[in-house]
């Protein structure tokens, strides 16, 4: 097999997260910036999922939006379902922005982030990614 094709075939399975879905537990993230670098480490994403996407890591967004993008994101990682249709509105309300950039540079964004990270989608974490989106139905970004 030609060399580009197999190795645009592994940078598409890099990129989606698939190459290694059974990986060891991460370690804990410990630099800053992380968010920052075109390939986000899963253990930097997982880092500033459980502690906040602060300072630079919030990539310029309100930080408390990026928290409840990343809970969104992580409902369409999980297949947790939930109404776009009904949440980007009070997203847009709440938060200004526009809808392309609730759904794509948020939502999006951090389904492809937690879909890199090994079990992420454990019980505990479904049960609060669960209540944290029955919470946004309700209008309710805290």
């Amino acid at each position: 097999m030609n060399r580009f094709i197999v190795n645009s075939c592994i940078f598409v399975l890099i990129l989606t997260g698939c190459a290694n879905p059974e990986k060891a537990a991460l370690p804990v993230y410990e630099g800053s910036g992380g968010m920052t670098k075109w390939n986000i480490l899963p253990e930097a994403y997982l880092f500033h999922y459980e502690t906040g996407f602060t300072g630079i890591d919030a990539l310029g967004y309100d930080e408390q939006l990026q928290k409840n993008w990343s809970r969104l994101g992580a409902a369409k990682t999980c297949g947790i379902p939930f109404d776009k249709r009904l949440i980007i509105p009070k997203l847009i309300s709440q938060y200004g922005e526009n809808a392309i950039t609730h759904e794509l540079n948020g939502i999006g964004f951090h389904s492809v982030q937690s879909r890199k990270v090994p079990q992420f989608c454990d019980t505990q974490r479904v049960e609060a990614i669960s209540k944290s989106v029955n919470r946004y139905l309700k209008g309710y970004f805290d």
